[in-house]
């Protein structure tokens, strides 16, 4: 089929990664200091040599490996050896993904913020054990892929007013409920869940749970055609029985958990 072409050989010679950086370099870096800048050039140059790499035919995943080599997964948090972090690092960095590959940037927020930044709360308010330490580094290496359970049907944008079910037990938690709109969900290895004991009362009884796939999750793609590269699903949670070793916040203290990653992961999501 015959494509009609409105820019210019000589303009689109000018729209390359590299000058729209320039444009980029021009108009922050005099809001940054010495160690932000010395941040972005490396965070370009990188950009720069992916780029070519980048097949538009493919789903974004393939990069995610690509991505957690140089700890770019996510920069909110200390990982690894991965020096700048930060939120002003991580702001940096999901605006040049988004110039380097928008669709991308999506997967990338999904999977290393959105999934992942969780992990760390669980560590930092005292969680133990290895079990999460190899989820976290799985995901923010780029070798499995996340994704976060909230949003449910006919609920809008209601993080509160949960309707999937949680069921105590000695093993740990039994997951029963519908999740949609969970970015990267077809192809995750890992869901950041939550639900509720009690849907009177889900402020005082929010569970966060790190589900494995094979813990029995089912997932539906949605047809997105604004984002052909990225899975977007219909989650299922049929009887999924969670270990106590993957509850990452228990009665209640997951809608503490839920409100305080939203503020960081919002603003990775605006950058």
């Amino acid at each position: 089929m015959f494509q009609e072409k409105i820019i210019n050989d000589e303009i689109l010679a000018k729209m390359s990664l590299e000058n729209i950086f320039k444009i980029f370099n021009d108009n922050v870096f005099p809001m940054l200091n010495e160690e932000e800048r010395k941040y972005c050039e490396e965070l370009q140059q990188f950009c720069i040599e992916l780029h070519p790499k980048i097949d538009k035919s493919k789903d974004v995943y393939v990069l995610f490996p690509e991505l957690g080599k140089n700890g770019y997964l996510q920069r909110i948090n200390e990982w690894k050896d991965f020096k700048p972090y930060g939120m002003k690092k991580e702001i940096l960095l999901g605006t040049h993904i988004s110039i380097l590959d928008p669709q991308l940037e999506l997967g990338r927020v999904a999977s290393g913020i959105l999934c992942a930044n969780p992990t760390f709360h669980y560590y930092h308010y005292g969680g133990t054990g290895d079990t999460i330490y190899k989820v976290q580094d799985e995901l923010l290496s780029g070798q499995k892929v996340g994704c976060i359970g909230i949003t449910e049907p006919e609920r809008g944008s209601d993080a509160v007013n949960l309707t999937t079910r949680c069921t105590k037990t000695n093993e740990g938690v039994i997951y029963n409920g519908e999740k949609v709109y969970t970015t990267n969900g077809p192809k995750a290895d890992y869901f950041c869940c939550y639900g509720v004991y009690d849907t009177g009362n889900p402020r005082d009884t929010m569970v966060q749970g790190m589900i494995a796939r094979e813990f029995g999750v089912k997932t539906e793609r949605l047809k997105i055609n604004s984002v052909p590269r990225v899975h977007i699903a219909h989650t299922i949670l049929d009887n999924v029985k969670v270990p106590k070793e993957y509850v990452l916040a228990d009665d209640g203290l997951g809608y503490t958990r839920l409100f305080e990653g939203l503020v960081p992961e919002r603003l990775s999501i605006m950058s």
